[in-house]
Parts: structure tokens; sequence; C-alpha cells
């Protein structure tokens, strides 16, 4: 198991954002991951329009997961409607 960082963009206009925060980390733990923290850094504008956009609700998860699992977990986030980007990395020991 490795550590990794997760920032993910979500849909500000949504209004259920913890809801959304809470499937992210079901997702972590369905693929074997345990978490360590989920930081919530809020509302934010953008630095460029995304899907027309110009406000997102920034999300920081800390977790550990098998490095194979890490392509499952970007390709059903890619899918959801309400996640605009999320960036996985890899933290050093």
């Amino acid at each position: 198991m490795r550590n990794y960082e997760m920032l993910t963009i979500l849909d500000a206009g949504t209004d259920n954002q913890t809801e959304e925060i809470q499937k992210i980390e079901e997702l972590v733990k369905s693929l074997g991951g345990t978490l360590s923290k989920t930081d919530v850094w809020g509302k934010r504008t953008l630095a460029y329009p995304i899907r027309k956009k110009t406000e997102g609700f920034y999300v920081l998860f800390t977790f550990e997961l098998e490095p194979a699992q890490t392509f499952e977990l970007r390709r059903v986030l890619g899918l959801r409607q309400n996640v605009y980007r999320q960036l996985v990395i890899v933290l050093d020991d």
C-alpha cells in the first residue's frame, strides 16, 4: 500500500457537496484503501472555466491504496458529473 493525496474539484453549484465527498470516501474504501484525512477547502475561483463554470469546490483526500487501484479510482471519478477534475499524487514515505 502506498500513501496518496488526491485533490478534487467538485461542482460548486450543487447543494450536496458533503454527499459527494462521502461517495468518494466510500469509493476509496471499496477499492481496499484506508482514508487518513479529508480536508475541505471550500468554494474557490477556478483559474480557467471548466464546463462554463468559474467556481469549484475543492477537497483534499489523504489515503493509502494499492497502486493498481488508482487507475480504477481515476476512471470512476472521471465518470461522475459533479467531479470536474482530480489529481492523485504519490506521497513520499
